[in-house]
C-alpha cells in the first residue's frame, strides 16, 4: 500500500476481531457441549432459553466479526461498512427481542443502547476523523485495485 498507515485503533480492532471470533466459538462449543453454565445478563437460564436467545446473536456477530477481521487485515475498503453493520444488527436483535418479549425491558435496553453508541463512535471515527478518512480514500485510489 503507497498510501497512509493503517490507524492503530484499527489495527488494534482486527486482533479483537480474531479474539473474539475464536472466544465465542470456544463458548458456544462449550454450551452445547454443556460444559458452561447458561447465563444471560448475569442470571442461570435454562440450556432452551439460552440456546434461543444467545445462540443467534453469536452466530450474527462470529460471522460479521470474521467478516471485519478479513476486511481490516486486508485492506479492504468496505470494511468500515462492515463495522456499521455489525453495530447495526447487535442493536436490531435488541430491538427484536423486546418486540417479542423474549428478554426484560431494562436487557434489551441497554443491548440497544450500548449498540448505538458503539454505532454513534464507529460513524465518527470511520467516516469523520481525518487520518481514517484518508486511509481509505487511499484504499480506494487506482494504486491501490483490491
Amino acid at each position: 500500500m503507497t498510501g497512509p498507515r493503517k490507524p492503530l485503533l484499527m489495527r488494534l480492532g482486527a486482533a479483537f476481531a480474531v479474539l473474539y471470533c475464536a472466544g465465542a466459538v470456544l463458548l458456544v462449543g462449550f454450551a452445547l457441549a454443556g460444559k458452561t453454565p447458561y447465563i444471560i445478563d448475569g442470571r442461570e437460564v435454562s440450556r432452551e432459553d439460552w440456546l434461543q436467545l444467545a445462540v443467534p446473536l453469536f452466530a450474527v456477530t462470529i460471522v460479521l466479526m470474521a467478516v471485519i477481521a478479513y476486511a481490516l487485515l486486508r485492506e479492504r475498503a468496505w470494511s468500515r461498512h462492515a463495522v456499521m453493520l455489525h453495530w447495526g444488527a447487535v442493536g436490531g436483535y435488541g430491538l427484536l427481542l423486546l418486540f417479542l418479549g423474549a428478554v426484560e425491558r431494562a436487557l434489551a435496553a441497554r443491548v440497544v443502547a450500548e449498540a448505538a453508541v458503539a454505532g454513534v463512535f464507529s460513524a465518527w471515527y470511520f467516516y469523520r476523523k481525518r487520518n481514517v478518512v484518508a486511509y481509505f480514500r487511499s484504499l480506494c485510489s487506482p494504486a491501490n485495485d483490491k
